[in-house]
């Protein structure tokens, strides 16, 4: 028997708070993807915890080391540290990798429930849609890589040396100490950097709105599907873009509060606080991490609705991905 379609959702208010409340409505979704990135971050800790457990061990008064490390600690121990730190930069590098596949992976994911817009078996068409998805949004993943290393190139490489600085500027070798005035030369900086950020979050919202693309037509030609994504930003960078900014927005001042409420705790850490500030601070990274999921999939859930008012899905996509239902479900 084929799912049951879900009831049309209420289409008052912004989009982005409705992105959001699809997406917190997801809770199995989320909390998956959320230990899926803990569990990594888990592998990375657990040394360090193992080390400091070995190494103050019946050495220093409980609780003396817990605000920082003092000149005794970090010299007694210099020579374990630095092989720890050498290791953990390795550990740390794989599982960034690994952080990134899970991206793609769960980006596969919130879109194959967010485009069959089905009751039901949420988590089984998750990992169905991650698996689906993988390999094409893997392909999207190496070119989004790609641009961000030519973005880096153009703003911070000799393009900007040579247009900025040389043509604009009449600087010869990049040196801003040349210039005359100090507030110029932080314009400048300012400006670069700004570029870049802007450039940096123009390649996300791409990339989000190409993996629509890629799902809702269900092909596998990344360069044809960014093309085409490029073409509809441009067109409506309005449309497009202004519900991804709102959700960004949304998320940094969650994070920013979190994250003022956890240096006042940390900041009253001391050998009286006991343990319920660290597990306070636990659980404060932990509700960050699952915000921060949670705008994600509201990310897929805004690019959705903004590609079915855009982008036409083609025939084939909308069988295959019928019959796809079909066969999980047994229908």
């Amino acid at each position: 028997m084929p799912e049951r379609r879900d009831p049309p959702t209420d289409a008052s208010g912004p989009l982005c708070l409705r992105a959001l409340n699809t997406a917190i409505g997801r809770t199995p979704l989320w909390i998956t993807a959320s230990v899926m990135t803990s569990l990594m971050a888990l592998v990375v800790a657990l040394p360090w915890f193992t080390w400091f457990h070995d190494a103050m061990d019946h050495r220093y008064a409980p609780g003396s080391l817990l605000v920082g490390l003092n000149e005794t600690f970090r010299y007694d121990h210099s020579r374990s540290r630095a092989v720890l730190e050498d290791s953990t930069r390795s550990t740390g590098a794989a599982m960034a990798m690994l952080a990134m596949l899970v991206g793609v992976f769960t980006a596969g994911g919130w879109l194959q429930v967010f485009l069959e817009r089905t009751e039901g078996h949420s988590l089984r068409r998750f990992f169905f849609g991650g698996s689906r998805y993988f390999f094409r949004f893997l392909r999207l993943l190496v070119l989004t890589l790609l641009s961000l290393g030519l973005l880096s190139f153009v703003i911070y490489g000799r393009p900007w040396d040579f247009l900025v600085n040389h043509l604009w500027l009449g600087i010869s070798d990049g040196d801003l100490e040349q210039l005359s005035s100090e507030l110029t030369a932080r314009r400048i900086v300012f400006l670069q950097d700004g570029l870049y950020f802007a450039g940096v979050a123009l390649l996300l919202a791409w990339g989000d709105y190409t993996r629509t693309r890629l799902a809702l037509h269900d092909t596998s030609s990344a360069l044809w599907a960014g093309a085409c994504t490029w073409a509809l930003l441009i067109v409506h960078p309005i449309r497009t873009l202004r519900p991804l900014v709102l959700l960004w927005i949304i998320e940094a001042a969650i994070l920013w509060a979190v994250w003022q409420f956890s240096m006042r705790v940390e900041s009253r850490l001391g050998p009286e606080s006991g343990a319920a500030a660290v597990v306070l601070l636990i659980l404060l990274g932990q509700l960050g991490l699952f915000w921060r999921t949670i705008v994600r999939g509201a990310r897929y859930a805004a690019t959705t609705h903004v590609s079915h008012q855009f982008v036409r899905p083609s025939p084939a996509s909308s069988t295959g991905r019928a019959a796809a239902t079909g066969a999980r479900t047994g229908g």
